[in-house]
């Protein structure tokens, strides 16, 4: 809702000449996803870690920003570097899938990954990710989703 109200309905964000990005919400993660999150990454820490896990699941909130160009791309993440705190979503992370050398990292797709985290009532805040990608990055990210789910499953029945 913040990103939208910031990205859609005139909040704060604005380049001149084009239209503003298009906010796609994102289901929220499922308490079975994030089980399985904190039992890989409890598989990939050395024993006697003693954070609590959970505090690594940095996406269970999730916003695609869909820009019309490159350059939208790069407005969109400047501006939520500079500006995000002011608007209650201060930017705690920066992955540019982008900047990779390899094409296969990622199956070929990229975007601007960006943790923020959201300021709320009551001192409740939480943390959650905003993925900004171009139009045609987008619409390869739907069509691949059903193959990262086969990647990542345990077993078939987990697909």
């Amino acid at each position: 809702q913040q990103v939208c109200s910031l990205f859609c309905d005139g909040g704060g964000f604005s380049v001149s000449g084009a239209m503003p990005p298009e906010v796609v919400p994102g289901p929220v993660k499922t308490k079975q996803r994030m089980m399985e999150k904190v039992a890989k990454y409890a598989e990939e820490l050395e024993s006697g870690a003693q954070m609590p896990l959970a505090a690594m699941i940095l996406d269970p909130v999730r916003v695609s920003l869909v820009c019309q160009s490159t350059l939208q791309v790069l407005q969109c993440t400047r501006w939520l570097l500079e500006h995000g705190e002011e608007h209650d979503m201060k930017v705690v992370r920066l992955k540019n899938k982008f900047a990779t050398r390899d094409s296969t990292e990622y199956d070929g797709y990229r975007d601007i990954m960006l943790c923020v985290l959201f300021k709320g009532s009551f001192g409740l805040n939480i943390i959650g990710e905003i993925q900004i990608q171009d139009e045609r990055m987008h619409a390869l990210k739907v069509k691949m989703h059903r193959l990262y789910k086969v990647k990542r499953a345990t077993a078939a029945n987990k697909i």
